[in-house]
Formats: C-alpha cells, structure tokens, sequence
C-alpha cells in the first residue's frame, strides 16, 4: 500500500454541489440552459466582480466551440487565488451551480444527476469513504424532507462494491432549530436511512452567527442522542473560516465554545492556526474592529477563563476588563469597539491558539483543514503561512479535505499532494501524523449494528 493511501482514500469535508467540474455544469444543462432563470447568478456575479456575466452566451459558446468557450465558461466558475480571498466572490460562482440545480421543472433530475457525476468521480479516484454534506430544500418541511431524503437515499444505493457514502444535514445557520426539527422528522418518516444520515452541519456565512446562538439546540442533539442512541447525529461545524468581522481573540473564541459545545469535527478553523501577524496584514485595519456584543462575549469569556489562560503566558487584568465591562454595557450591542494590535497582544493571541488547539487535543475534537479552498475562500495568503503548518506542529486530530473539488479544480489527492509539497513533512511522516481518517468519521455515537 503507498503511503498515504488511507487519506487519499477517505473524504470526510466535501459538498456535493461543489464537486460538479465545469464539464460537469455544461453536460447538465446543455439542453435547456436558455430556459433557465440565472438571476441569482447573474445578481451576485455582478455585485462581487462589477461585471454582469450572460450565461446562455457562456453556455453557447462553450458548447459551439469548446476549445475556446470551455475555458472561459471556467472563467467564470473555477474560483482560483486571482478571485482574492472572499467569500462573496466564492458564492458568486458557486451560484452558478445553485441556479442550476434549481431549475424548477428538472429540479429533481438535476439533483440525482449532479450527485451520481459527483460520487462516480470519487470511486473513479479511488475514495471508498466519503461523507458528503449538502445544504438546501427550500423553505417549507416538505421540500427540505423530500431534498434530503432523496439524496441520502441515493447515497444508500451507491454504498456497495466496497464503496461506504454518508450523509451529513447542513442547517441553516438562520433556521438551525427548525431545520433539526425537520431532519428528526425525516429520520422518522425514513427509517430506512438511519445508517446513512450521520451527523448535521452548520456552514455557508459564519459571520454573525456566533456558536452561543445554538447552545440550546447542541443541548437538544445531546439529549435527543442519548434517548435514541441508535440514529444519533454527531456535529460538524465551519467555524474560524471567515472571521473578518471580528477580532482575532473572538475568532479564535468561536472555535473554542464550538468545541465546548460538544462539536465532533471543526470545519477549516484557520483562526487557530494563521499567525495573528499575518492575519491583520490582509486588509487595512483587519480584525481591529468588533460590535460591543461581540467584546463584552469576549471579556465574560477571558475572566472565566483567566486561571487557564494565565497557565499559557496570557494575562488577563480583570480589574481591567470588569471596568471595560461596565463602561460597554451603556452602549448599543451594535456599536463599534476599536482596539489596534502591537507585538505584545499578538504574541498573546498566539499563545492563545495554543491554548485552545490544546483544548481541542483534550477533547478528541477533529480540524478538518482544506489547503486549497483555505487559500482561496478563507484569506489565507500564501502556501507558507497556512494553517497546516501550525496544526501539523500541535497534537490536534487532524483530516485533509477537498471541500468543493469541482470549482476548486482540485481532488482529494491533490490536496494530500499539496501538503507534501509545501512542509517539510515526508510521506511516512505525514502518513503516521494523519492516521486512518475513517477513525474520525461520523456515526460512532451508534451502538454496533448486528
């Protein structure tokens, strides 16, 4: 067996919609692209790029002249490093494939389609696990049921001839509780599907939805886990992805209370391993400013935390802070604090991953870490300063994703091959830090099935 064979062969952080290729996109809707409504498409694109792209033009010139209408239809799709680091440039492209999808009268033959291309090409790369976790099914109980169930099942029928495929739930972050309400009903209504619905996610646009918000509901999972523990769902997370809304010690925060609450898996969490130094050089006054919610949510959590915090060379003054406290609790929550970085406070937040990566390591919490889709969604901005290299470094259970392969142009081995070319780690090594990812996937909550 070569080495890294086990982590080039199991896939546990990839989307669905986003493993479909361009050639993927074009197959699909070849017959009936003109008839399609790309608004949503063509509304983000523009807000995103300043350009308001014609997609009927881009479907026919790539289908009338590939040689020349392929790569730019790919253009306008493939999200590379030239798109800079924004996740509202990411979505614009990804509407591509929502818009798609969602064409009402092929809706449902759409889906099946995209999910048998996206799994075919994973057995045809050699993946025999794989976790996929996908968002959608519109806005009333029986279309989220019908969206989900349709595509767990047919991951249930593709899971043979040595190929396992799960499927994780991703709730609105907005709707979260009402979206787990439904995914329990699902679950009753499918019984048969218990074995491949595993877990529920929380992803797309992290900012503004701080992981306290869903206490309550993590709460409820645990619970409801332990009534029923034979179609119990573990939780993943995207936390840490996209945090400049924020200061660095919040974003890092989020990645611990996530934790806390009882997260298995934490989905790219670059907060807790891009250097603080590098992380406010990325934009002009990055992270020196957060609402007053979001610094009062960060004192109450340093002064509870301060024995720990102190045992990682972080002071925390509570006199200080208590002052601090009270003089934010006359404002608004939504005003504005601004607070400017110098070494020492850096140095602090360093430490101060540390602490919480050692948290995690505790915990048996898994960073599931995506090179590529960090680099180009997640504002990291070299292969140098990647997170990687501080997760490799620290004891943390670590996995390597794909994330969205197709509009990434980027498949699981590549993103193995990726860390081997930028560390410093051999294939043994790497090898023997990784593991079997299988041993993280979700389910294991579930007593054994005779």
């Amino acid at each position: 067996m070569p080495p890294l064979h086990l982590a080039k062969t199991c896939e546990l952080h990839v989307h669905p919609g986003g493993c479909l290729t361009a050639e993927d996109l074009i197959e699909l809707g070849k017959d009936f692209y003109e008839d399609i409504d790309w608004t949503l498409f063509t509304d983000a694109y523009e807000a995103a790029y300043g350009i308001r792209p014609d997609p009927i033009a881009l479907y026919r010139d790539a289908l009338s002249n590939p040689t020349v209408g392929l790569a730019k239809f790919k253009e306008h799709y493939i999200y590379t490093e030239k798109d800079g680091g924004d996740f509202g440039r990411f979505k614009a492209k990804f509407n591509l494939i929502t818009s798609l999808l969602r064409h009402p009268p092929k809706r449902q033959e759409l889906l099946i389609k995209a999910f048998f291309k996206a799994h075919n090409r994973h057995r045809k790369e050699g993946i025999t696990f794989i976790e996929y976790r996908c968002s959608g099914g519109g806005e009333t109980r029986e279309t989220f049921i019908d969206f989900h169930s349709t595509n767990a099942q047919i991951l249930s029928n593709a899971s043979q001839n040595n190929t396992t495929a799960r499927y994780i739930v991703t709730l609105r972050r907005q709707t979260a509780q009402q979206d787990y309400e439904w995914v329990q009903e699902l679950i009753d209504e499918n019984p048969e599907l218990i074995p491949t619905i595993v877990g529920i996610d929380f992803a797309d646009i992290e900012e503004g939805y701080p992981p306290k918000d869903n206490r309550a509901l993590f709460q409820r999972v645990h619970k409801d886990n332990q009534q029923r523990p034979e179609r119990a769902l573990e939780i993943t997370y995207h936390v840490g992805e996209s945090y400049f809304d924020k200061s660095l010690e919040s974003a890092i925060r989020w990645c611990h209370e996530a934790t806390e609450m009882g997260v298995r898996r934490l989905g790219h969490a670059t907060a807790l391993g891009l250097d603080p130094a590098v992380a406010i050089a990325r934009r002009p006054d990055a992270h020196t400013k957060e609402r007053v919610s979001e610094r009062l949510d960060q004192i109450a959590y340093d002064l509870t935390h301060a024995s720990e915090l102190s045992a990682f060379d972080i002071e925390v003054n509570a006199s200080a802070l208590q002052t601090e406290r009270q003089t934010l609790e006359n404002q608004t929550p939504d005003e504005i604090v601004e607070r400017p970085y110098n070494p020492q406070r850096l140095e602090e937040i360093r430490n101060r991953q540390q602490f919480v990566l050692n948290r995690l390591t505790q915990l048996g919490t898994v960073i599931e870490t995506c090179p590529t889709s960090n680099l180009r969604i997640g504002g990291v901005p070299d292969p140098a300063h990647h997170p990687i290299h501080t997760f490799l470094k620290s004891n943390v259970n670590l996995v390597i994703g794909a994330d969205d392969p197709g509009i990434f142009d980027s498949p699981l081995a590549s993103e193995i091959d990726w860390a081997l070319t930028h560390t410093n780690w051999t294939p043994k090594a790497l090898e023997k830090r990784l593991g079997d990812p299988r041993r993280f996937q979700l389910g294991t909550l579930r007593p054994p099935r005779i």
